[in-house]
């Protein structure tokens, strides 16, 4: 009878590999969840109709520092295109000025040159300035596409920066708010979400084994 509660108290409650497979597990409900929950929040908004779905062209949003070459007559455009711009210093804005719920938004731009750093920063109900703290890069999905991810918030107002350099011919074709995009898009992981889903299980799963270890040897 000793020999056999002893070997019921060595025995691991849970073995490495059953752990990993319990994180891995549980760290997949909870992206499913997190996709779920945000598909409702989006459909709640768009039925509503205060989730805007629309292309907004150049002239209907102000700039600042970013005007068209046809604003000033010693300014030369790369060729015969109306939509050229140009960013008259190192710190050039976009604006657009309206509210709703925002997953993403896209920028249609084509550089002369390199633009360095492209950002979005966005207002929230009751702000009036923007800041750091709300700013969001952009990812180049496609030849003059630049796409913020904003991961669904309620904003009072946009402000775009084209570039961070200044003097950078822009063919500037608008912005897009939510554009269309499949419904399982949600449910696929960025580069930087895939990296969070493969190690960060494993790393949890190692340290609850290293945890019950020592509570074995108690």
């Amino acid at each position: 009878m000793a020999r056999r509660e002893n070997l019921w108290k060595t025995r691991p409650l849970f073995r490495p590999q059953q752990l990993l497979l319990l994180a891995y597990l549980f760290a997949l409900v909870l992206w499913l969840a997190q996709g779920f929950v945000g598909s409702a929040v989006m459909l709640n908004y768009k039925l509503r109709g205060e989730m805007p779905q629309q292309t907004v062209a150049p002239a209907e949003l102000t700039t600042e520092s970013f005007a068209p070459y046809s604003s000033n007559q010693w300014w030369t455009p790369p060729d015969d295109d109306p939509n050229w711009y140009l960013s008259t210093d190192s710190d050039p804005h976009i604006y657009w000025q309206g509210q709703g719920y925002l997953e993403t938004v896209r920028l249609y731009a084509g550089h002369r040159l390199p633009p360095g750093g492209v950002a979005l920063y966005y207002l929230l109900p009751g702000q009036t300035d923007y800041s750091e703290a709300q700013k969001v890069y952009a990812t180049v999905t496609a030849a003059g596409e630049y796409t913020f991810d904003l991961g669904g918030k309620w904003v009072t107002g946009l402000r775009i920066d084209p570039d961070s350099v200044g003097g950078v011919p822009t063919l500037f074709g608008g912005i897009e708010l939510n554009p269309a995009t499949p419904w399982y898009d949600r449910f696929l992981p960025s580069g930087g979400q895939w990296l969070v889903l493969l190690f960060v299980p494993a790393l949890a799963a190692a340290a609850a084994a290293l945890v019950l270890s020592l509570f074995d040897k108690d």
